[in-house]
Protein backbone atom coordinates (compact mmCIF):
# COMPACT_ATOMS: atom_id res chain seq x y z
CA UNK A 1 0.00 0.00 0.00
CA UNK A 2 0.91 3.82 -0.96
CA UNK A 3 1.77 5.85 2.25
CA UNK A 4 1.38 9.50 3.82
CA UNK A 5 3.73 10.82 6.63
CA UNK A 6 1.43 12.98 8.66
CA UNK A 7 2.21 15.85 10.99
CA UNK A 8 5.49 14.95 11.51
CA UNK A 9 7.38 16.38 14.55
CA UNK A 10 11.32 17.10 13.43
CA UNK A 11 14.34 17.22 15.93
CA UNK A 12 16.95 19.49 14.40
CA UNK A 13 20.73 18.80 14.89
CA UNK A 14 24.27 20.72 14.13
CA UNK A 15 27.53 20.40 15.51
CA UNK A 16 28.98 23.94 16.17
CA UNK A 17 31.36 23.37 18.72
CA UNK A 18 32.83 26.75 17.79
CA UNK A 19 31.41 28.18 19.79
CA UNK A 20 32.17 26.22 23.00
CA UNK A 21 35.12 28.47 24.51
CA UNK A 22 33.66 31.71 24.26
CA UNK A 23 30.03 30.49 25.94
CA UNK A 24 31.81 28.50 28.54
CA UNK A 25 33.86 31.24 29.99
CA UNK A 26 30.61 33.86 29.79
CA UNK A 27 28.39 31.10 31.53
CA UNK A 28 31.30 29.77 34.22
CA UNK A 29 30.32 33.20 36.10
CA UNK A 30 26.33 32.58 36.11
CA UNK A 31 26.50 28.67 37.30
CA UNK A 32 29.51 30.24 40.00
CA UNK A 33 26.56 32.78 41.16
CA UNK A 34 24.00 29.84 41.02
CA UNK A 35 26.17 27.75 43.25
CA UNK A 36 26.82 30.56 45.79
CA UNK A 37 23.28 30.95 46.01
CA UNK A 38 22.56 27.05 46.53
CA UNK A 39 24.97 26.87 49.01
CA UNK A 40 22.26 27.82 51.78
CA UNK A 41 20.52 24.61 50.52
CA UNK A 42 23.18 21.84 50.58
CA UNK A 43 23.62 23.13 54.10
CA UNK A 44 19.80 23.19 55.45
CA UNK A 45 19.82 19.69 53.68
CA UNK A 46 22.76 18.84 55.37
CA UNK A 47 21.14 19.13 58.74
CA UNK A 48 18.04 17.94 58.23
CA UNK A 49 19.38 14.41 57.13
CA UNK A 50 22.35 14.40 59.45
CA UNK A 51 24.64 13.51 56.65
CA UNK A 52 26.20 15.17 53.67
CA UNK A 53 24.39 14.57 50.56
CA UNK A 54 25.57 17.21 49.03
CA UNK A 55 23.98 18.58 45.77
CA UNK A 56 22.22 15.41 44.84
CA UNK A 57 19.35 16.11 42.70
CA UNK A 58 19.73 19.60 42.45
CA UNK A 59 20.32 21.65 38.86
CA UNK A 60 22.10 25.23 39.16
CA UNK A 61 20.46 27.46 36.68
CA UNK A 62 21.51 30.82 35.76
CA UNK A 63 19.55 33.80 37.17
CA UNK A 64 17.77 36.57 34.14
CA UNK A 65 18.26 35.73 30.69
CA UNK A 66 21.61 34.88 29.22
CA UNK A 67 20.67 36.92 25.53
CA UNK A 68 22.06 40.30 25.41
CA UNK A 69 24.69 39.90 27.63
CA UNK A 70 28.18 40.85 26.33
CA UNK A 71 29.82 38.42 23.57
CA UNK A 72 26.64 36.22 23.07
CA UNK A 73 25.58 38.22 19.94
CA UNK A 74 27.00 35.67 17.05
CA UNK A 75 25.39 32.88 19.33
CA UNK A 76 22.21 34.35 19.32
CA UNK A 77 22.30 35.20 15.78
CA UNK A 78 22.80 31.49 14.99
CA UNK A 79 19.77 30.62 16.87
CA UNK A 80 17.47 33.11 15.75
CA UNK A 81 17.96 33.09 12.07
CA UNK A 82 17.72 28.89 12.58
CA UNK A 83 14.53 29.01 14.20
CA UNK A 84 13.43 31.54 11.24
CA UNK A 85 14.47 29.04 8.88
CA UNK A 86 13.40 26.16 10.29
CA UNK A 87 9.53 27.49 10.73
CA UNK A 88 9.49 28.95 6.71
CA UNK A 89 11.03 24.91 5.87
CA UNK A 90 7.90 23.78 8.06
CA UNK A 91 5.43 25.74 5.88
CA UNK A 92 4.80 28.92 7.77
CA UNK A 93 4.61 32.35 6.48
CA UNK A 94 6.82 34.44 8.25
CA UNK A 95 7.13 37.57 6.38
CA UNK A 96 4.60 39.74 8.84
CA UNK A 97 6.37 38.25 11.99
CA UNK A 98 10.26 38.25 13.75
CA UNK A 99 11.59 36.24 15.84
CA UNK A 100 12.21 37.26 19.81
CA UNK A 101 13.82 35.31 21.83
CA UNK A 102 11.76 34.48 25.52
CA UNK A 103 14.19 33.25 27.40
CA UNK A 104 17.95 31.77 27.23
CA UNK A 105 19.35 30.25 30.54
CA UNK A 106 22.31 28.17 31.07
CA UNK A 107 21.83 25.20 33.37
CA UNK A 108 24.63 22.48 35.13
CA UNK A 109 23.89 19.21 36.44
CA UNK A 110 24.29 18.32 40.35
CA UNK A 111 28.55 17.32 41.08
CA UNK A 112 26.75 14.31 43.32
CA UNK A 113 24.60 13.32 40.46
CA UNK A 114 20.81 12.68 40.62
CA UNK A 115 20.10 16.27 38.31
CA UNK A 116 17.49 15.48 36.26
CA UNK A 117 14.04 17.75 33.95
CA UNK A 118 10.73 16.16 33.85
CA UNK A 119 8.91 16.04 30.95
CA UNK A 120 7.53 19.04 30.06
CA UNK A 121 6.66 22.08 26.79
CA UNK A 122 7.38 25.04 26.69
CA UNK A 123 4.18 26.85 26.11
CA UNK A 124 3.73 30.06 24.43
CA UNK A 125 6.87 29.78 21.89
CA UNK A 126 7.36 27.96 19.15
CA UNK A 127 11.05 27.15 18.58
CA UNK A 128 13.32 25.64 21.62
CA UNK A 129 16.34 23.95 21.82
CA UNK A 130 19.45 23.27 23.83
CA UNK A 131 22.91 23.76 23.12
CA UNK A 132 25.80 21.54 25.32
CA UNK A 133 28.55 22.78 26.35
CA UNK A 134 30.05 19.76 28.63
CA UNK A 135 28.63 16.26 28.49
CA UNK A 136 30.08 12.81 27.50
CA UNK A 137 28.59 9.61 26.73
CA UNK A 138 28.23 9.09 30.64
CA UNK A 139 26.34 11.97 31.15
CA UNK A 140 22.37 12.39 30.99
CA UNK A 141 21.06 12.75 27.56
CA UNK A 142 17.64 14.66 26.05
CA UNK A 143 14.70 12.09 25.43
CA UNK A 144 12.00 13.92 23.48
CA UNK A 145 8.60 12.20 23.12
CA UNK A 146 5.44 11.43 21.21
CA UNK A 147 3.37 14.55 21.16
CA UNK A 148 0.22 13.07 20.17
CA UNK A 149 -1.17 11.71 23.65
CA UNK A 150 -4.08 9.87 22.16
CA UNK A 151 -1.52 7.22 20.99
CA UNK A 152 -0.53 6.13 24.11
CA UNK A 153 -4.16 4.38 24.21
CA UNK A 154 -2.30 2.32 21.14
CA UNK A 155 0.74 1.43 22.52
CA UNK A 156 1.76 -2.06 21.31
CA UNK A 157 5.69 -4.01 22.07
CA UNK A 158 7.91 -2.85 19.96
CA UNK A 159 10.46 -5.34 18.21
CA UNK A 160 13.65 -3.53 17.99
CA UNK A 161 14.26 -0.26 20.29
CA UNK A 162 17.37 0.21 18.80
CA UNK A 163 16.08 1.69 15.79
CA UNK A 164 14.14 4.44 15.46
CA UNK A 165 10.51 3.54 14.32
CA UNK A 166 6.79 5.10 13.57
CA UNK A 167 5.63 2.85 16.78
CA UNK A 168 8.08 4.97 18.87
CA UNK A 169 6.67 6.45 21.82
CA UNK A 170 9.92 8.28 22.67
CA UNK A 171 13.48 8.56 21.48
CA UNK A 172 16.69 9.46 23.18
CA UNK A 173 19.45 11.61 21.80
CA UNK A 174 23.44 10.84 21.92
CA UNK A 175 24.84 14.08 22.23
CA UNK A 176 28.79 15.76 22.65
CA UNK A 177 30.06 19.28 23.26
CA UNK A 178 28.68 21.47 20.50
CA UNK A 179 25.66 19.65 19.70
CA UNK A 180 23.07 22.07 18.78
CA UNK A 181 19.48 20.69 18.83
CA UNK A 182 16.48 22.91 18.29
CA UNK A 183 12.69 21.58 17.82
CA UNK A 184 8.93 22.74 17.98
CA UNK A 185 8.37 24.21 21.60
CA UNK A 186 5.36 21.70 21.34
CA UNK A 187 7.38 18.83 21.88
CA UNK A 188 7.80 16.92 25.51
CA UNK A 189 11.05 16.15 26.40
CA UNK A 190 12.98 15.64 29.46
CA UNK A 191 16.21 14.58 30.30
CA UNK A 192 16.92 11.39 32.47
CA UNK A 193 18.68 11.43 35.84
CA UNK A 194 22.46 12.28 35.58
CA UNK A 195 25.00 9.90 37.08
CA UNK A 196 27.27 12.78 38.35
CA UNK A 197 30.23 11.67 36.78
CA UNK A 198 31.19 13.87 34.33
CA UNK A 199 30.14 17.34 34.18
CA UNK A 200 26.87 18.24 32.51
CA UNK A 201 26.27 21.78 31.29
CA UNK A 202 24.21 23.33 28.86
CA UNK A 203 22.35 26.54 27.28
CA UNK A 204 18.82 26.28 27.28
CA UNK A 205 16.70 29.15 24.65
CA UNK A 206 13.13 29.54 23.68
CA UNK A 207 11.90 31.68 20.98
CA UNK A 208 8.19 33.52 19.79
CA UNK A 209 7.31 34.29 16.36
CA UNK A 210 5.22 37.55 16.94
CA UNK A 211 3.50 40.14 14.63
CA UNK A 212 5.47 42.87 13.92
CA UNK A 213 4.13 46.11 14.15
Amino acid sequence: MDSTVLFESCVYREETPQYIKELNKICDSHIHKAREHMEKDIEERRKKFKFDVGDHGMTYNSEGNLYGADGMQKFELLIRSTAKNILESQGFDMSSHEIKYTEMWVQEFADKGGGYQETHVHWDNHISGFYFLKCSDRTSTPIFHDPRPGRMMLNLPIKDKTKLCYGMERQSFRIKPGTLLMFNSYLPHEFRVDDGIDPFRFIHFNLQATMRA
